[in-house]
C-alpha cells in the first residue's frame, strides 16, 4: 500500500502581512517548509512527497529545500482547489493508495494525527482530521466581552 503526501505551498500568506509567503518564514533557522517536509517524511507510511508551489515562488522553494530529495515541484493554479488538482494529476502515475494533503504553512502535524489519518482511509474514501479547540473563546461586541463560547463541537 503505498501513501503519497501532496503539500499544497502556492498562497502568497498576504494576511501574515509580510511580503515573505509564510511558508517560507523561518522557524528556529528552519523554513517552515521545510519542517512540513520533514513532518511528513518521517511517517514510515509515507511513500512519496509532492509539494505544489506558485511559480513565482520557484526560488524561494530551491533556497527552503536545498539538500532534500525531493521530485520537482508542480505549478499550482489561481486557487487552492485547482493547486491541489495540479498536484493530483502529478501524483496520478505513481498511482498512490492513499493521498494526504496538507498545508505547507502547518509545520507542527503530530505524527499520531497523520497515523490516525492514514487509518481512516482503511475504510473511508475521505477524511477530515479535526483536532479540538482548547483556546478560550469570547464572543464581544463594540469591544466588550459578552461572554465565554462552549468549546463543546468546535
Amino acid at each position: 500500500m503505498t501513501t503519497a503526501a501532496l503539500i499544497v505551498a502556492g498562497g502568497s500568506g498576504t494576511r501574515t502581512g509580510s511580503a515573505l509567503p509564510k511558508q517560507y518564514h523561518d522557524i528556529g533557522g528552519v523554513p517552515v517548509i521545510a519542517r512540513t517536509i520533514a513532518a511528513l517524511s518521517a511517517n514510515s507510511a509515507v511513500n512519496h512527497i509532492q509539494v505544489v508551489i506558485a511559480n513565482a515562488h520557484a526560488d524561494m522553494y530551491a533556497n527552503a529545500t536545498l539538500g532534500l530529495d525531493l521530485p520537482p515541484p508542480v505549478t499550482g493554479g489561481n486557487t487552492r482547489q485547482q493547486s491541489v488538482f495540479n498536484g493530483l494529476r502529478a501524483l496520478a502515475p505513481s498511482n498512490p493508495d492513499k493521498v494526504l494533503i496538507h498545508d505547507a504553512a502547518r509545520p507542527f502535524v503530530s505524527q499520531d494525527l497523520i497515523d490516525r489519518v492514514i487509518g481512516a482511509l482503511d475504510d473511508r474514501p475521505a477524511v477530515i482530521p479535526g483536532i479540538a479547540v482548547t483556546d478560550t473563546l469570547k464572543r464581544a461586541s463594540d469591544n466588550v466581552i459578552n461572554e465565554t463560547v462552549s468549546r463543546d463541537g468546535l
